[in-house]
């Protein structure tokens, strides 16, 4: 009994694994995180058999953990490759400050490191020593709910797209198996279930009302969970999540919002394809609706500089003039927004660039170097505005003609020093037969569209100290949106073309009514230069076929350069010189997006064949097969196993001094005699009882001396446990059950002995022994 309760707390740990199963990429990264636990909970339930004290058994844990711990995820810094030392606790360190960097620069999923796997184990891990205390030493299992309501609200709180019914499920699963083991235990040792009536059918309708009962509470309980929501609509399902993602900070006037990339890798990784906003333009091509403008970059992200919402940035009727603009021009577009009610709440507009005025009801506030619009208050879901922009159509004539940028209120030719030389060479080498700041920015939009890069929305991960911009332009050249993007605008800069990165969605798709659509998917980065005479203009550096993101377009104004483009450096991945082929060299060379369609139908049949000529043979794979048999085998085997973990658990208490270690050799002795398909009656006195046994030898014939001497003890000890008021130990209790059990099974049929191996009797409810109430007698 006292291991499985540690049993039934790990299954319950395990059950909430599926929690992350939203927020982490992969199949793997719950391994380190169940072998810690598993070692735990065998720590705790070996120990547990011998019954002593349960004071050692959480610093047995975490023993047995950090033993464990370093092989798992520092091999080779322990002594004796197991036993920790400062080298293994430097190693944890790094990866833990590794495993921080995956979770703040990364949206859910999440692609996971060794670091985040290692954070994911030592979580589970103190949860789980956590909840083998409250539920097995404490004896209070309902508290571990607390531990699991912690773990839920984590997927919540990042994701608003919450969590499914297969996560919540099994959660819920395994705490109420922990609940159900913690009543089971606790009822063996109240004894034998009083009946719930004379006949049959009393019992059954006893049961049928506990079981409505039961359902009409559960029931009540989902109906009030699906209902409430929709009748209070503050109680919205992402509203853990709503209040996480409130990303404004600082003091006074100053407001800052921290990783609007972060937020545009959670709308592309999204699953689903909600609808973010509708809106109608007086534009047959609308221009993209861009919220946040990245200007810094720090060496690994574009961010975002603060914003301050003061007197004097106040929204007015009319927006200051987009830098770069010395008066009013372009065709006035008016475009009219409506933001879906179950769409994560905005505080800074998607507007297109530039706008002039903005009609919204509440407190807003415009920053003039960039014309975001954004508010200090909590803007509510659901609301609309109306924004009236210029539509220009700069023209690549003037784009060619910009001379050197004069009314800029600040720098945005800015990089890092210490970036990456190859960087730098690679742009140079790219732009060395441009004439213009134009000609430059369209020969390095041409490399990132002209078809040797791929899109994908989840790239490989970056190896180990690996610039992650290098790698990107260099090795892989696998990304989305905010890689092109990013790196469109670094390389700008270091051709002297100031550069910014904006974020916000794409144009969307034109519904039949005349409204556009903007879903999750529509979410983009582009990056946007600067050019004296015209101001900031989009490029299109993100590939926008079938092979990128459907919704991009590349601007007309950006293919009239009139240059020669210069040759691509030797950096593709299938001109590299490499020692051995790679996956990414078959792969090579990549088609252009025109071409993509037919380009990529080919390798895929060439791959199919050459992997059915090297998988098709003549005989039966044999993995399936063998895996068939082997499941089918511990099918077979499961009523067996569990008999036996059921006696195994019963080992412990056999040594508990008084009623507890008789009590349990009686049960057992009782489920053998059920196995073995001997009658037990419960109306039978324990000394009754063992002397029924002792005749049941074969042909009739009373059982050995030693055996029926081992009955008599078990029946005087059982008879002590009921009714002695300090019934003394049982220190042969072990030793005369396993003399019981082995003389009543040689005593059987070879047929009753199989089936009580294979198929135990005692495993099913309904072959206990019951005890039947006396009918009241008929009244004359």
């Amino acid at each position: 009994m006292r291991a499985l309760m540690p049993l039934a707390a790990l299954v319950s740990m395990l059950a909430a694994l599926p929690l992350l199963g939203g927020l982490v990429r992969g199949g793997d990264w719950w391994v380190p995180a169940a072998l810690l636990m598993a070692a735990t909970t065998a720590v705790s339930a070996l120990y547990r058999l011998s019954g002593r004290n349960s004071l050692p058994v959480p610093f047995l844990q975490v023993f047995a953990a950090a033993l464990l711990f370093t092989p798992l995820f520092a091999p080779g810094t322990g002594f004796l490759g197991v036993v920790p030392t400062p080298a293994t606790f430097g190693h944890a360190w790094a990866l833990f400050e590794q495993g921080v960097h995956n979770i703040n620069v990364s949206a859910a999923p999440v692609v996971p490191s060794e670091g985040l796997r290692m954070i994911i184990a030592l979580t589970f891990l103190v949860f789980a020593v956590t909840s083998d205390f409250l539920a097995v030493t404490a004896r209070c299992p309902g508290m571990v709910g607390g531990l699991l309501l912690a773990l839920l609200v984590v997927p919540l709180t990042v994701d608003d797209a919450g969590l499914t019914w297969v996560q919540a499920g099994a959660c819920a699963a395994g705490f109420l198996a922990l609940l159900a083991t913690d009543m089971w235990v606790r009822s063996r040792s109240w004894g034998v279930m009083v009946p719930d009536g004379p006949d049959p059918v009393s019992r059954f309708n006893a049961r049928a009302v506990r079981l409505a009962t039961v359902g009409a509470a559960a029931s009540t309980a989902i109906v009030l969970a699906l209902v409430l929501p929709l009748a209070v609509p503050s109680l919205r399902t992402d509203a853990f999540y709503t209040m996480a993602d409130d990303t404004q900070f600082g003091s006074g006037d100053n407001v800052t919002t921290t990783h609007p990339l972060v937020s545009l890798r959670r709308d592309l990784a999204s699953s689903s394809d909600r609808t973010v906003l509708t809106y109608r333009s007086d534009s047959d091509s609308p221009e993209y609706l861009r919220t946040y403008v990245l200007d810094a970059f720090d060496g690994e992200n574009w961010t975002m500089s603060p914003v301050y919402a003061g007197r004097d940035s106040g929204l007015d009727d009319v927006l200051p003039l987009p830098e770069g603009w010395e008066q009013d021009t372009g065709t006035p577009v008016t475009t009219q927004v409506s933001l879906e009610s179950d769409a994560p709440r905005m505080e800074f507009l998607p507007l297109p660039y530039p706008t002039r005025s903005v009609e919204v009801s509440g407190d807003w506030y415009v920053d003039s170097d960039t014309l975001m619009v954004f508010t200090t208050d909590t803007p509510p879901t659901g609301f609309s505005f109306t924004a009236e922009s210029a539509r220009t159509e700069p023209d690549a004539e003037a784009l060619a003609g910009a001379g050197v940028p004069r009314s800029l209120s600040r720098d945005y030719l800015d990089l890092p020093r210490d970036l990456d030389e190859s960087v730098r060479e690679l742009t140079d080498s790219l732009t060395e037969n441009a004439d213009s700041a134009y000609q430059r920015a369209t020969a390095l939009q041409d490399f990132f569209t002209g078809g040797s890069f791929t899109y994908d929305l989840s790239p490989p991960s970056v190896p180990g100290g690996a610039d992650p911009l290098v790698h990107f332009l260099m090795e892989d050249r696998i990304g989305y949106c905010e890689q092109f993007a990013g790196a469109m605008a670094i390389m700008a800069r270091q051709a002297d073309i100031p550069a910014r990165v904006a974020v916000g969605y794409t144009a969307g798709e034109q519904m039949g009514d005349g409204r556009w659509a903007v879903s999750v998917g529509d979410a983009h980065a582009w990056p946007e230069l600067y050019f004296e005479g015209t101001g900031w203009v989009r490029f299109e550096p993100t590939p926008s076929s079938s092979r990128g993101q459907g919704s991009a377009s590349v601007p007309e104004y950006t293919s009239g350069a009139d240059v020669e483009p210069a040759p691509i450096p030797d950096t593709e991945p299938s001109e590299r010189d490499a020692p051995e082929p790679s996956e990414t060299d078959e792969e090579e060379p990549r088609p252009a997006p025109e071409e993509s369609g037919s380009a990529e139908e080919e390798p895929t049949e060439a791959a199919g064949d050459t992997a059915g000529g090297a998988g098709n043979t003549t005989g039966m794979p044999w993995q399936p097969v063998v895996g068939g048999l082997l499941g089918g085998l511990l099918l077979l085997a499961a009523p067996a196993l569990a008999r036996g973990l059921v006696r195994w658990s019963r080992r412990s208490a056999l040594a508990s001094p008084g009623a507890p270690g008789a009590h349990t050799a009686w049960r057992e002795l009782r489920d053998t005699c059920i196995d073995l398909g001997v009658d037990w009656s419960l109306t039978e006195s324990p000394r009754a009882t063992a002397l029924r046994l002792s005749n049941l030898g074969r042909d009739g014939t009373p059982l050995p001396a030693d055996v029926r001497a081992a009955l008599w003890r078990l029946a005087l000890a059982e008879e002590a446990a009921r009714y002695a008021p300090d019934p003394a130990g049982g220190g042969r209790l072990a030793e005369d059950l396993g003399t019981a059990r082995s003389g009543l099974a040689a005593a059987a049929a070879g047929g009753d002995r199989w089936r009580a191996v294979l198929l135990p009797r005692s495993l099913a409810p309904w072959r206990r022994p019951r005890i039947e109430a006396a009918a009241a007698p008929a009244v004359p």
